[in-house]
Parts: C-alpha cells; structure tokens; sequence
C-alpha cells in the first residue's frame, strides 16, 4: 500500500485502528476466513423471517403439510448453521488474535532488552511489566472477541437493511434515522470515552505499580510495622481505580440509554406504521412478522453497539499504551556499522574530557584524563556519592558520558558493538542479579558450554566449595527467587564465580565483595587476581584492608580524581582519603537458610 493511500486512510480512521490493522496484516488469511465465516452466518440470519413470512402468507392458509415440514427444517439448519459459522469464525479470529499477542509480547520483550539502564533505574518495575500484560489481553480480546462482535454488527445491519428494502421500502425508511442518531450520539460521548478508558487504565497501572513494590517488601514493611499504612494505600489506590471505572461504565450507560431511547422511538413508530399497512391491505401479516423480526435482528446489534464501542475504547487505550512503550528509545544503543572488538585487540582504558550526569544530578562526574593500562590492577576509593560507581559505570557503558570520550583499546566506546563491549568487560554490582534456578544453572547463564571442571575450580576460587557440598542436592540446589535462600555474602560469592567462568578482559567489582568478612575477601580477591592475571582488575571498595591490596588507587570526591596514587605510593596517605571501615559488618553464613 502507498504512502499516500496510507495518509488518507489515517485521516478518517483512529490512529489506534490504523495500527491494529498494520499487526493485524501478518495474520490476514485467518481473519479472512473469519470474515466468510461470520459473513455466512449473517446471512443465515436472514433465513428465519423469510421463512416465517412464507409460513404465515403461504403454507398455513393452504394447510400444506409438507411445506411445513420443510419450512421448520430450514428453520433449524438455517439456527443451526448460524450458530456453527459463527462458532468457527470466532475460534478463527481467536487463533489468529492468540498469534498476534504472541508476537506482540516478544517484540515488547525483545524491545525492552534494548533499553538502557537509565530507563530501568529510573522506571518502577510495575510500570515496565503493565504493557506484557493487561494491554495485550486487552488487544488479544479485540481480536478474538471484540472484533467479531463488530463485523457481526456491521454484516448484520447491512444484510437485514436489504432484506427489509426488498420487503418494504417505505417502512424501511423509516428506520434510517436511526443511523444517524446514532452516530450522532456515538461522536457525542466520544471523547468522553477515550478519556475516561485511559484514566482508568494510568489508575490500574498505578495499582500495578504498587502492588510489585509492595509484595517485593512484605519483610520489611513488616519489620518497619507499617503493615496497616501500606494497607490503608493499597485501599486509596484500589477506590481510585474502581471509581475511575465507575465513571467509564456510567458514561457508556449513558450511550446505552440515549441510543436505546432513539432506538426503540422509532421501533414503536415502525411497527406501528406497519400495522396501519396491514389494515389498509397495503402489506401482508406475514411481511410484518417478518419486518418486525428484521427490525429485532436490526436493533440487537445497534443497542450493543454502544458496550461495543466502550470496550473499543479500552483496546485503543491499551494499543496507546503498547505503542508508547515501544516507541521508547534507548540512552545507550549501537552505533551504525558498530565495531566488533577482537580478543586481540589491546584493551587500555581511557578517559579524555569527561563529564556526565544523572538527570537528577547534573554534573556529577568530572574526568579530564585518565588512563588505565591493560592488565592493570587498580583500586576505586572516596565518600558516598563521589561518583566511584558512575565511573566504571561509564567503563561498562551502561551510560554514556555527556561531553568527552571514553575509549576502549584506543576506540570509543560509542562505537564499539554493545555485545562484543560486554562480552569483553564484566560488571559485577554490590547487589548482584541471580535467578530462580540452581545455582548451576546461574553460573553456566554466561557460558552454557562450562565444563564440570570449570565449575568446580569456579566454585573453590570463591570459597563456595563447602557450601555446595552441604547442600542435599549439590550444584542442583535451587535457592529461590532473586536467590533469596543464600546470604548476602553467598550471592557476592556466586556472582564473582559467574564472573570468572565469562573470562573478561576487564572484571569491575563494585563494592561487589562488600558481604563478605575482610579476610575471605582478602583471599577471593588474591584469588581473582592470579586466576585473571592478564585482564584489567578494577574494585571499587571503602575499605583500607582491600586498599592495601593495590599499588595504583584513584581516590575521588564530589565527582573529580582528586589522587591517582600509582606504584609505590604510600597507603598511610591514600587511607587518610577514605572513610574507615565500619565497625559492624555483615555475617557471612556458610548455609542456605
């Protein structure tokens, strides 16, 4: 289709139905044989008032049996076969409306992979999760349900008007301000509708919202003793949401009463029209049965036009909802003709000019120049929010910096292949992601290929041995969602673990061993340093026991380098820069609780 047929079209349909259409194309040969189907069945409808007028004008003056019979068997085949299309044309419609939100939902998945993690920090998981769910019901309903309802409407309207046309054309004039009125009262509450459903649906996506943040903190909601004020909360945002749909079911009432009104004025009219005809001998009692059973097959549909209507407003809220997520972009993405970096490829780390912000704190980090060798290791110290982890942040490019350039292997970043960049550099947070499965299958998330061996020397590497070998069912063991049953110091453990089988060139630790005691950090950090010798070793820390491990430390404050101690620097003087180490530290438990 051109582009200019596509402009037109815009104009006269919603937005939200041109787009419908476009996911619905892929799809076309289901929903055509839907429509024969549903199309088949309409006409079918049209055989019982036929039948009857033959019954009434015809076969009962005449007293002929056998016509009688015929006709109540063409009755029951013509119900029958109605009902039987139809069925099938549904089911069509389902199927095909099934595939589309399949594929809609991968691609909001496959979309959502692509956004950086600015739009996740700064975006409640609820919020993210809403689109995958209730929309594309939403949307699958219109397809499987909704839309059949309409073609069934449409179809039926336009095949009893010719029926009605054929039988009597000066009563079926009569019915033809209908339409208008109708369409009147549907611009009337247009509107009206289309706001209404998306107030109700930013109402349920707020519920949603909380409703994961909630459930996600029942532990420490308790411990905080404010079950009863997140209970009063839920219960505001639940009314909220009821009443918000109050007001769209009103309003649709509302439709529904002033079409019905219009609806069954002129239906009076019309019958009455019709039995003045019959007495004046101008139309017979068989023609107005079969009138009157055209004008009830007419109106069905038209008086559920308005519900119809009203949940076509919910579909095109949630195809509003669908299509604004996927026209989020993301912060980070790859450049075109990205770079794929080689294994070969030198991997010096460099900072010219740089200067990046949130953006709800501007300006947060300032680094004219800094270099870091390959195969250096180096330790990232300072106060709380002097931008130690916004650095290597930057070095990972889960950001990109707002002016200056940070280069990798002599590249920028910007133009290297995001997959190949993070394939190559490993960024373990202080609160690591592990998943609902065993705690082999977390390690082999990176390298699915990993020897038994490789585990094994992984898991001893990170003091996870005598863990692993308490438990009943070994690597086997399952430890929960987001591992809730391991400690913290054996999440950082299998994270660490998880870093060492994906063999980075560069491996950052961001206070990712903050969990564990000073001396087994000690030691897994040896560890990590003599199994990764040749890669680039980056640990942000505070504190001075990990310190004194490194004989190149960068001590920032307030988002600038303020010490780049390099060989041979003394630790007295770069300790003094650095907060102590708290007195109290976390308990490091060897067992799954």
């Amino acid at each position: 289709m051109s582009s200019v047929t596509q402009q037109r079209r815009s104009h006269w349909l919603p937005p939200e139905l041109v787009w419908l259409i476009k996911e619905i194309r892929p799809l076309l040969r289901w929903h055509l044989a839907s429509f024969l189907c549903i199309t088949a069945g309409s006409l079918l409808a049209l055989l019982s008032p036929l039948l009857l007028k033959w019954l009434i004008d015809g076969i009962i003056p005449q007293r002929r049996i056998g016509l009688l019979l015929l006709a109540v068997a063409l009755i029951f085949l013509g119900h029958q076969g109605r009902v039987a299309l139809t069925s099938l044309g549904s089911y069509l419609m389902l199927s095909a409306s099934q595939k589309m939100g399949l594929t809609l939902r991968v691609r909001l998945l496959e979309h959502l992979d692509t956004l950086s993690a600015e739009y996740y920090e700064d975006t409640p998981v609820g919020t993210v999760m809403y689109p995958l769910k209730e929309p594309i019901e939403e949307i699958s309903y219109f397809g499987s349900d909704l839309l059949p309802a309409i073609l069934r409407m449409l179809l039926t309207t336009t095949f009893t008007l010719a029926a009605m046309s054929a039988l009597s054309p000066v009563l079926t004039l009569t019915v033809l301000p209908l339409i208008p009125v109708f369409l009147v009262t549907r611009q009337h509450f247009r509107r009206k509708l289309a706001t209404e459903a998306d107030a109700a649906q930013d109402d349920r996506l707020a519920w949603s919202n909380f409703l994961e943040e909630h459930l996600s903190s029942v532990v420490s909601i308790q411990l905080l003793c404010q079950e009863k004020r997140q209970e009063r909360r839920a219960f505001r945002l639940l009314v909220r949401s009821l009443r918000s749909q109050q007001r769209l079911y009103r309003t649709a009432t509302w439709f529904t009463v002033w079409s019905s009104l219009a609806i069954v004025l002129a239906m009076s009219a019309v019958i009455g029209y019709g039995g003045k005809s019959v007495l004046a001998g101008t139309l017979t009692i068989g023609s107005l049965v079969a009138f009157y059973g055209f004008v009830t097959q007419l109106f069905d549909p038209l008086s559920g036009a308005s519900e119809l209507y009203a949940r076509a407003q919910k579909t095109f809220a949630s195809i509003r909802q669908v299509r604004a997520t996927l026209a989020l972009r993301p912060t980070v993405a790859n450049a075109h003709g990205a770079l794929i970096f080689p294994k070969e490829h030198g991997s010096e780390i460099e900072f010219a000019a740089v200067e990046f912000g949130y953006s709800r704190n501007k300006g947060l980090l300032n680094v004219p120049s800094l270099r870091i060798l390959p195969g250096e290791q180096i330790a990232i110290a300072g106060e709380n929010g002097a931008g130690k982890s916004t650095l290597v942040r930057l070095i990972a490019r889960l950001y990109d910096p707002v002016s200056g350039t940070v280069r990798f292997g002599g590249e920028d970043l910007r133009k290297i292949d995001l997959k190949s960049l993070r394939q190559t550099v490993c960024y373990v947070p202080r609160d690591p992601v592990l998943f609902d499965g065993t705690i082999a299958s977390n390690l082999l998330f990176v390298r699915p290929a990993t020897s038994e061996e490789e585990l094994q020397a992984a898991i001893q590497l990170v003091e996870l041995s005598a863990l692993v070998a308490s438990l009943p069912h070994g690597l086997r063991q399952r430890i929960g969602p987001d591992a809730c049953q391991l400690s913290g110091g054996e999440r950082q453990r299998l994270a660490l673990a998880r870093a060492i089988l994906q063999q980075p060139r560069v491996l950052i630790l961001d206070e990712a061993t903050s969990c564990l005691d000073p001396s087994a950090e000690i030691i897994i950090l040896e560890g990590l340093r003599i199994k990764l010798s040749t890669s680039t070793f980056i640990v942000v820390t505070h504190r001075g026991s990990t310190l004194s491990m490194f004989r190149r430390v960068l001590v920032l404050s307030r988002g600038s380098v303020i010490e780049d101690g390099g060989m041979g620097s003394s630790r007295a003087d770069l300790a003094d820069c650095v907060p102590p180490p708290p007195k109290f530290r976390p308990r490091d438990s060897n067992a799954i609780k």
